[in-house]
């Protein structure tokens, strides 16, 4: 490596510092504080601890992909660019998701809130932008875009077209993760078989992907590679090791989400399981007790 690389110090005091996320993040902080507030007063039950614990979680994620060094040094090297990318689309949008803000939004609300919201999120727009296809769709289209095409090397020139790019890319991955994890109550609600193959899709189309830009011998983003320092690595290395950060740490995150759903299906099931043996047992004994009548009937004496 070469002298004039930077220590871990300089590496650690390069942060963006941007207000427009700082704000956005302490707003939706605040609100979300407040609404667990209000939900214990309405709903007379606290919004539970690990929806809160994801959904802080989540925001401080987000910060760390818009403002950390992770996100100066994204600008340089395209390793950290796509590991920044990683942090905010497969980790901080589930936490976010998972944080359920619209089931703690129906906590916080009284009588006439949740009818508003009820029918807010039963809308067209709300509806559209909910549905299975099309979250699966914007998520694949719009990670493509940003991460494959020369959108990467203008927004890393443009701050405000990396601000850009991070939020169309979080707010694509909250969709993303809202059919697949199904906290919220939304309109359209897939069983648990689809929810596992709408994961899996998405999974091999990010595998087939990340196997064909891997096996690349010429940069995809020039621009970036032209400019790398000295101390980087070659601009192909550079290159390899951005694509395995998203390809093996992209299907590892799948595959705990993979996991997420099958727990939740198989407690489903036993949960229905449970619920057939005791209706069928109940019938059991109601048809014991109907012959122990019948049998005191006929064994009366006349």
């Amino acid at each position: 490596m070469d002298m004039d690389a930077p220590g871990l110090t300089e590496i650690l005091s390069k942060y963006a510092l941007d207000p427009p996320w700082i704000v956005a993040v302490l707003a939706l902080g605040l609100l979300y504080a407040r609404g667990v507030s209000r939900g214990a007063s309405y709903a007379r039950r606290p919004h539970p601890l690990r929806f809160q614990f994801a959904f802080y979680g989540g925001l401080l994620l987000v910060l760390v992909a818009a403002l950390s060094p992770i996100e100066y040094w994204g600008n340089t090297l395209l390793w950290v660019n796509f590991l920044g990318f990683l942090i905010l689309t497969m980790i901080a949008a589930p936490l976010l998701v998972l944080g359920a803000p619209l089931t703690l939004a129906f906590r916080a609300s009284g009588p006439g809130g949740r009818r508003r919201l009820r029918w807010l999120y039963r809308r067209s727009p709300f509806s559209l932008l909910t549905h299975p296809i099309f979250t699966w769709l914007f998520f694949a289209v719009l990670t493509y875009a940003w991460q494959f095409t020369a959108l990467t090397e203008l927004a890393a020139n443009n701050a405000y077209l990396r601000d850009v790019q991070l939020l169309t890319l979080l707010f694509a991955s909250v969709l993303f993760w809202i059919p697949a994890l199904q906290v919220d109550p939304v309109r359209w609600r897939l069983g648990y078989p689809l929810r596992f193959l709408y994961v899996l899709l998405e999974m091999a189309h990010k595998a087939l992907f990340g196997g064909m830009f891997l096996s690349l011998n010429t940069p995809f983003h020039e621009e970036l590679a032209a400019n790398l320092p000295a101390w980087a690595p070659s601009p192909m290395t550079d290159q390899r090791i951005a694509i395995v950060i998203l390809w093996i740490g992209g299907s590892l995150l799948f595959l705990v989400a993979l996991g997420y759903v099958l727990r939740q299906w198989l407690a489903f099931e036993a949960r229905n399981s449970h619920r057939i043996d005791r209706k069928l047992a109940l019938q059991r004994a109601a048809e014991r007790e109907r012959r122990r009548a019948l049998d005191r009937v006929f064994q009366k004496e006349v």
